[in-house]
């Protein structure tokens, strides 16, 4: 890739807002009363550790000089489970190698007050999709947008031919903020464009800054997109069930009281059978928490 920083990988760059810390337990048990015996340790397995949210940070304010491009790429795939060892991304930054991870990914900031010298190109994109698979999870619906604001009049970003999808969008605190304050200075190249398409869910929540405050030295092409998508699926795990025991002729009970012994139950068949039956009160679900990194 040219006409950028080399890209610094996402958990070197960013401390992480919550330390993964193995639990660990040491019971220490004393034998006493027998000889030449010492004292035994003994450690529990570690359990898994907790995902933490990660941001991806490249591309700002960088090059600004006269006819340079300025060209990055990120595409994350998050998945959110219940079960934190199928939890985790996976990033490819500007075309590389593919990284993953046990967090998740819940920001990116790319692009921004960058290739301000006049005459440059920038090229920046963000590809998100979000698989969440948890008990109890949120619902996606449409990402809000704010872009393609404070740009100059006549032939700035937002006016035709130079086109921004969708516009007008001015939601304050949106999911995706791009292209605001960005190609001024006069003579914007066409085709210019940007465009923010996706949905988002409260289980995962993501934003997304890009390609503002850049190319303003006239002179410039901009071309940004981010497109988020997002996959929510209500896992097995936090269902409960419940099992009615076998009793008073209730799933082939006889007269026995919670699968007893019965007999001459009505509409149950022999009191033995429904004795079985009633066993399987025992396969009560486990209620699983959604766990939602935060």
């Amino acid at each position: 890739m040219s006409g950028h920083e080399p890209p610094v990988p996402p958990a070197a760059n960013h401390p992480r807002r919550r330390r993964r810390v193995p639990a660990i337990l040491a019971v220490v048990a004393l034998l006493a009363g027998v000889a030449g015996v010492a004292g035994v340790a003994v450690v529990a397995a570690p359990e898994p550790a907790e995902a933490a949210n990660i941001s991806i940070n490249q591309c700002n304010n960088v090059l600004n000089v006269a006819g340079v491009t300025v060209a990055c790429d990120v595409v994350v795939v998050n998945n959110l489970t219940d079960n934190p060892l199928t939890t985790g991304s996976v990033v490819t930054l500007n075309g590389g190698t593919p990284t993953s991870s046990s967090d998740i990914v819940t920001s990116v900031t790319q692009c921004n007050d960058s290739g301000n010298g006049g005459g440059g190109t920038m090229v920046c994109n963000v590809t998100i999709t979000n698989n969440i698979v948890l008990s109890s999870p949120s619902a996606a619906t449409a990402a809000t947008v704010n872009q393609c604001n404070d740009n100059q009049a006549n032939d700035g970003l937002g006016n035709a031919p130079n086109t921004c999808t969708p516009y007008p969008a001015t939601t304050s605190g949106a999911t995706i903020t791009q292209c605001n304050g960005t190609g001024n200075g006069g003579g914007l190249v066409f085709p210019s464009s940007c465009s923010a398409s996706g949905a988002v869910s409260p289980s995962l929540p993501i934003t997304v800054n890009q390609c503002n405050g850049s190319e303003n030295g006239g002179g410039s092409k901009v071309n940004c997109t981010v497109s988020i998508a997002t996959n929510v699926t209500t896992s097995g795990n936090g269902t409960t069930t419940t099992t009615v025991d076998g009793g008073n002729g209730t799933n082939g009970g006889g007269n026995g009281t919670n699968g007893g012994t019965g007999g001459n139950g009505t509409n149950g068949g022999t009191g033995g059978t429904g004795g079985t039956g009633g066993a399987g009160g025992l396969g009560s679900g486990v209620v699983g928490s959604p766990r939602y990194t935060g």
